[in-house]
This record gives structure tokens, sequence and C-alpha cells, in this order.
């Protein structure tokens, strides 16, 4: 879990190219949903083995079910070699 004050950029090394370009193209929907993103992130590492049965997005689906309107995720399939 870590402290990132600014939603728009990250101080989370491995993510900053990511977090960068995903907000470098404007996009409505994200930007209508920014308020509900937290300076608090929890930053998964799975199992690459199980990953195969579950993608990245069912997961995200998942996280964002179970919190409806109360949480933003960005997340992506080649942000980390781990």
């Amino acid at each position: 879990i870590w402290y990132d004050h600014d939603p728009m950029s990250t101080i989370i090394e491995e993510d900053s190219v990511f977090v960068k370009s995903f907000f470098t193209i404007p996009d409505e929907e994200i930007e209508s949903k920014l308020h509900l993103q937290s300076p608090w992130h929890l930053w998964l590492v799975l199992d690459r083995a199980r990953k195969i049965d579950w993608s990245l997005a069912v997961v995200a689906g998942c996280i964002t079910g179970s919190f409806k309107m109360d949480l933003f995720i960005v997340w992506s399939e080649d942000n980390s070699e781990k």
C-alpha cells in the first residue's frame, strides 16, 4: 500500500511510465471518475501461473464491482516484469 498524493503521476518507480502514458490521452470517462481516485494505492503483484486463469480485466472488474463508485482503478497487463 502506497500513499501517492498526485493521481496524475506516481511515486512508484515501476509504474511511472504506465501512469504517465495512461493520463496522456484525454478520456472523458476517466476524467469524470478522477475524483474517485484516492491518494492511497493498493499495488498488487499476481502469480504469473495463476494469472493465466484470470485476465487482469476480470480481476479489475471484480474489484470495481465490489466498490462500485467508491474506487478508481488503473491497471495494465504489461507494466511490470514481476
